[in-house]
């Protein structure tokens, strides 16, 4: 009687997007920080396809390597803009996430879905990334945490 009833739970959207690695490429010019958040996404099973520190690099990264996700801190080094990083990588269709101590109030396109502040955890890390994946592929998260602030519409 119990599997019958499992049988007719819908899937929700999380467990369909959960179990995926994914490919993730981190933009931060703070090499010690870009280390600690590889090691937090590596921790939940998540594969980190490069770490760029200024927009150039983001760039021939995200061509190269085609990422699911990027995190983006908003300040880079050589004063690169973060922001205008993670838009240019969201009009190629790969969603992004920021990273920072200065999280904007919005992200300039749809596929930039939100802001996780620092100082983070990385237990936090990792259900904000997934949470962020979910949303970019048009599903909804059950309970993304408070360390996310989405921007509006997502």
């Amino acid at each position: 009687m119990m599997a019958a009833s499992i049988g007719t739970v819908p899937q929700s959207d999380e467990s369909r997007f959960g179990d995926q690695q994914l490919k993730l490429l981190i933009i931060e010019d703070e090499a010690l920080v870009a280390m600690l958040v590889e090691d937090a996404l590596t921790l939940h099973g998540h594969h980190v396809t490069g770490v760029a520190d200024t927009v150039a690099a983001a760039m021939e990264l995200v061509e190269a390597e085609r990422p699911d996700l990027v995190l983006c801190d908003v300040k880079l080094a050589d004063g690169d803009s973060g922001i205008m990083a993670a838009q240019m990588i969201a009009e190629r269709g790969i969603p992004c996430v920021f990273l920072s101590g200065n999280c904007p109030d919005h992200g300039g396109h749809p596929l930039v879905i939100g802001c996780i502040s620092k100082p983070f955890r990385a237990g936090t890390l990792g259900a904000a990334v997934h949470a962020a994946y979910v949303i970019a592929r048009g599903g909804h998260p059950n309970d993304p945490p408070a360390a996310l602030r989405l921007y509006n519409g997502n």
